[in-house]
């Protein structure tokens, strides 16, 4: 303590040189906090879109359709895709099991074929036009059996289309043929997802299902748990496969083939979006970068100490020899880097710390930043920054041990001071 209470004393005798030291390390405590947030908020974004939109927590499909999804094979729907909800929904597992079809269209407006995707779901349950970042701007959802949809905004501002309007849209059927048919728009939908944003049409699922001559099936269940989304669901998704597996056999509705495996493809959200898998270890690519940072603002206190001990040599080698072991010589040094490296970090933290909470509340608009192009990652338009106490306290952990790390150079050679060398000295 006596050691820790000198070197606080010893960091005033040069204000200017502590306050320059302490500054680098603030910075680096600030950008990499700011950063880390930034990519929390938008990972975090990215999962809700996905689960609330795109897959569930678990996804439910046919697996031929998965195996040839790029070519949209519609004839490889779920059949009886009720009893199957139903099923899912006896699990304790999960909370809530909800049908959904999307499929490419062709819209004709003004003698011009506008090529679109339209979503069939269950409008009283999907999360698409229910959940927390969905909203009706204008109208109202469609009645259940009638020829009626909704369109997404930036749809509404390309085409000029209204609540009220009809428009008709041709689409390919799962029997392999074509169907076109006339809908009312009933309402315009804002989604923040930039994905379902544009040219997208919604629609209820019987309707979606009697328009692709599939019945009242779907290609897709979304399947939402108790326990909410996590990275952890292998485990999860394979036992409701199973527990599905023998409902849906003691209803005399086998779902398996002659070896065994399920037809339906039942897989966690992470696993669908190969881009997350990336994301997963982005955390750790922050922390490697705020490293660096932090070891460049290190770089600064190196400099400053190197600069206190030659400027001391005199003041350590009377120290020495007065009897101070060169261990606590040492320590000295140590103590004061380590004093500069909690007044940067915790004071960089605490300004980090205020600017996310300000844009944790206004939000950053990630369209301005680019966010139009990677619309396929399900991002918002506005993305809040976040960050977890235990990434706050691996950041400050990070900079105090790096730029104490950093003096330890300085203070062995502040230790190998020899006094009467030092005394000699001018």
């Amino acid at each position: 303590m006596k050691i820790l209470h000198t070197a606080w004393k010893n960091l005033w005798r040069n204000r200017g040189r502590t306050i320059l030291s302490a500054s680098a390390i603030a910075m680096s405590s600030f950008v990499v906090l700011f950063v880390i947030s930034f990519e929390e908020g938008f990972i975090g974004d990215m999962t809700n879109n996905l689960t609330s939109n795109v897959s569930g927590d678990i996804r439910v499909m046919r697996r031929e359709y998965v195996e040839k999804e790029r070519v949209t094979p519609l004839q490889f729907y779920i059949e009886h895709t009720a009893e199957i909800v139903e099923a899912l929904e006896a699990d304790p597992l999960v909370s809530m099991a909800t049908p959904k079809t999307e499929f490419g269209v062709s819209v004709y407006r003004g003698g011009e074929q506008i090529p679109a995707r339209a979503i069939g779901v269950d409008m009283k349950k999907s999360r698409l036009v229910n959940g927390r970042n969905s909203k009706l701007d204008s109208g109202a959802l469609p009645a259940p059996g009638k020829n009626e949809l909704l369109i997404a905004t930036g749809f509404a501002r390309e085409t000029g289309i209204n609540t009220g309007d009809r428009i008709t849209i041709l689409t390919r059927t799962a029997s392999s043929g074509t169907n076109g048919r006339t809908f009312t728009v009933t309402g315009i939908l804002s989604v923040a997802d930039t994905a379902y944003r544009n040219r997208a049409l919604f629609m209820d699922i019987e309707r979606a299902g009697d328009f692709l001559r599939m019945g009242s099936d779907a290609l897709q269940i979304q399947v939402f748990l108790a326990s909410g989304p996590t990275t952890r669901l292998d485990k999860t998704a394979q036992a409701i496969a199973e527990r599905l597996a023998s409902r849906l056999e003691a209803a005399n509705l086998p779902y398996t083939t002659a070896d065994g495996r399920h037809i339906l493809d039942i897989r966690p959200w992470y696993a669908i979006n190969s881009t997350f898998s990336f994301f997963k270890i982005a955390k750790v690519l922050y922390l490697f970068i705020g490293a660096i940072f932090y070891f460049l603002a290190g770089t600064v206190i190196i400099n400053t100490t190197m600069m206190s001990v030659l400027e001391r040599r005199k003041e350590i080698g009377t120290l020495a020899a007065l009897g101070m072991e060169k261990a606590r010589i040492m320590a000295l040094f140590l103590a004061e880097s380590l004093w500069i490296a909690l007044i940067g970090t915790f004071s960089g933290a605490a300004a980090g710390l205020a600017g996310i909470a300000v844009l944790g509340t206004v939000g950053l608009d990630f369209q301005k930043m680019g966010g139009a192009s990677v619309a396929s990652l399900s991002a918002s338009e506005i993305i809040y920054p976040s960050v977890d106490p235990v990434t706050v306290a691996a950041v400050l952990a990070l900079g105090v041990a790096i730029a104490v790390a950093s003096c330890i150079l300085p203070a062995r050679m502040a230790a190998r001071v020899e006094p009467a060398e030092a005394l000699r000295d001018k």
